[in-house]
């Protein structure tokens, strides 16, 4: 636990307020939580292959992470069906800290992932950080007074496109544009059968929301940078049926999701983001069809771009 509370935990976080979280909260927490303290020492494991020069070190590094991940993820789950305030902190840390885990696992062995493989993966993921707004929401009162709060957490809960630096505010105000006027995200030229339910105007509801939100991973026009938590925490906030049409791969659902990825490639500094944002946008550019593409102009642009 000595090389994460020392270096692995300061590579989890650009706010020193979550920071605090990492480096300490969690860790006390984990000696009394068997899931916890597993999914620390995978995420420890993880980070310290990625500092060997050694292969042979690298891959025992790697055997160690995935042993603790495995054991972490079989302790956890029988816990999640019976929630409680008293676990819900527990609960909410480890799910913050499988995605940190999983996509650093695709970065290592499913390099090969491309096109609806990889997008599968991604939305694999994306189901354990709805996990986590799911448990905190049930102890959100705890985890609102404790230094957890910052680990996922938006600048806004509203619409602040306007105040967007002019490469983003331009982007997503194009996304909203497109929305108003093509009113559904259907493509009939597509023979992927849809099975949601929905109704168009609540499909534009559920867009407008999700690109407003992501208005929060982008830095502004005064220069406050965007937040790696705010960023991370997008798929939380949203409308959870966005989760449902990505799932079907809705082409509006995909192009918005595309810039997300233009977002996560912002962060690719951190080792367990690094190329994430890049191959989840081409992934996507992979499935999407033809008359959708165009739209993913900007989020091509982006990734292209080294950090």
């Amino acid at each position: 636990m000595s090389h994460y509370a020392t270096v692995a935990c300061l590579t989890t976080t650009d706010d020193p307020k979550a920071l605090t979280a990492w480096q300490s909260t969690l860790p006390s927490m984990a000696l009394s939580c068997p899931y916890l303290r597993h999914g620390l020492l995978a995420l420890s494991a993880m980070h310290s292959s990625r500092l060997e020069l050694a292969q042979y070190h690298q891959i025992m590094y790697f055997a160690a992470a995935r042993t603790h991940f495995g054991k972490a993820l079989n302790a956890y789950i029988p816990q999640v069906k019976i929630t409680s305030e008293e676990s819900c902190p527990s609960l909410f840390a480890f799910a913050i800290i499988v995605p940190i885990l999983s996509w650093s696992f695709l970065q290592t062995i499913d390099m090969d992932l491309h096109g609806n493989a990889f997008l599968d993966q991604f939305i694999g993921v994306w189901n354990f950080l709805l996990g986590a707004a799911a448990v905190a929401h049930g102890g959100r009162r705890w985890i609102h007074q404790s230094s957890m709060s910052s680990m996922v957490t938006m600048r806004h809960l509203d619409n602040v496109i306007s105040e967007l630096a002019p490469s983003p505010r331009i982007a997503l105000q194009a996304l909203l544009d497109r929305i108003e006027q093509q009113g559904t995200a259907i493509n009939p030229s597509d023979d992927r059968i849809y099975t949601l339910p929905l109704d168009p105007a609540v499909e534009t509801k559920i867009y407008r929301n999700s690109i407003e939100m992501l208005s929060n991973s982008f830095p502004t026009a005064a220069g406050e940078p965007a937040r790696l938590g705010a960023t991370i925490g997008w798929p939380v906030f949203i409308d959870p049926d966005f989760l449902r049409l990505l799932k079907q791969y809705d082409p509006m659902a995909l192009v918005i999701t595309a810039h997300y990825g233009a977002a996560l490639h912002a962060f690719s500094g951190f080792w367990w983001l690094k190329g994430l944002g890049s191959r989840l946008t081409e992934a996507i550019y992979q499935v999407l069809g033809e008359g959708y593409r165009p739209a993913l102009e900007w989020s091509l642009q982006q990734v292209a771009q080294s950090f």
